[in-house]
């Protein structure tokens, strides 16, 4: 049987699952079968899928606790409202991460301890600094020292990054919320 005489559907052929010529799919197929293009997980995806797992997790557990509390409505929220909500969000990213790492290709770079090291330092070094020396220069020691992190070291972005986030730090907690910080020095 040739193929001009072969009948394959109501389309003869043409189908708008797929679009090409002599296509055997029906039309629709793609939607009642979504896993279609989907690969099998892989071990360099498993350790991202497990994360996503705990983190929807711990919104489930989160919504449980926060359910305990009246929720009340949006105009009159409750205690509750605001963990469930937030917990709902979290749920969705997780959702959407797991979904993210199994629709991308799977490229492991290597681990890079650089941004580890110098992140890690940074805020020890904001920590230990913010009660001596104040918010301006911790603030700073916190910038530049992440700065180094990534190379190059911009040292003149980081310095305007470092300027409007303790010009930010000062409004919201000394002005905004009455914290007791200063900003050089006790």
């Amino acid at each position: 049987m040739s193929r001009s005489n072969k009948k394959l559907g109501p389309f003869n052929g043409k189908h708008r699952s797929t679009g090409g010529e002599g296509c055997q799919r029906p039309v629709g197929w793609a939607l009642r079968n979504p896993m279609w293009n989907m690969k099998a997980i892989t071990k360099e995806q498993l350790p991202d899928l497990v994360a996503c797992g705990l983190v929807g997790l711990f919104g489930l557990a989160a919504i449980w606790m926060g359910a305990s509390y009246p929720v009340g409505s949006v105009t009159r929220m409750g205690a509750g409202f605001f963990p469930v909500a937030i917990s709902a969000i979290v749920i969705g990213l997780a959702v959407a991460a797991a979904i993210e790492t199994l629709m991308s290709e799977t490229s492991r770079g290597t681990f890079k301890w650089r941004p580890l090291i110098f992140i890690s330092v940074a805020i020890l070094a904001w920590t230990q600094l913010i009660d001596t020396l104040g918010l301006i220069p911790s603030t700073f020691a916190l910038i530049l020292i992440s700065g180094l992190a990534k190379q190059p070291f911009r040292p003149v972005s980081l310095i305007l990054t470092a300027t409007f986030l303790s010009v930010a730090g000062y409004l919201v907690f000394v002005l905004g919320l009455h914290m007791p910080l200063t900003l050089l020095g006790r």
